[in-house]
């Protein structure tokens, strides 16, 4: 009789109801843990991309303003003429005067640009005699390759 007395006790005095209800709150304190964390986890993955749409708008406009740039390099009035008298090894960077040919005369529009100054900022107007139409190129040629005209 006394595991009878004991085990109605035990259903007297509240056990089963205290085990549940901490089980409960078990569960709710780590389905709030989990919720927080992935909450956590939405507001970085939107901080990461509105960071990306923010630096992909600001590269289309720096294109954006450096074509602007470029189309007003080739209507800006040059500093002087200079002759090239010799083409330099390895000379293709992107910024780099493209499609220059010895004897070539182009125009400064900017002395001394580039890593330690060793450049001019030079614009070459080539004629197409076939077409009439004339293309105008934009770029760094190096000082030492270029002669200028009195």
């Amino acid at each position: 009789m006394a595991s009878s007395s004991s085990s109605s006790t035990w259903k007297r005095n509240g056990t089963p109801e205290i085990i549940i209800g901490t089980t409960i709150l078990t569960l709710l304190g780590v389905d709030y843990y989990l919720q927080t964390k992935q909450d956590e986890s939405r507001q970085e993955i939107m901080s990461t991309l509105q960071q990306t749409i923010r630096n992909d708008h600001q590269k289309e406009l720096r294109v954006e303003t450096n074509e602007k740039s470029q189309e007003q390099l080739k209507i800006i009035e040059p500093l002087f003429p200079c002759i090239v008298r010799r083409l330099p090894n390895l000379f293709d960077g992107s910024k780099s005067l493209m499609g220059v040919q010895v004897g070539d005369e182009v125009k400064v529009l900017e002395e001394r640009v580039g890593p330690d100054g060793m450049y001019h900022l030079c614009r070459l107007e080539k004629t197409h005699e076939g077409r009439g139409t004339t293309a105008v190129t934009v770029g760094w040629f190096p000082i030492s390759c270029l002669e200028k005209l009195k």
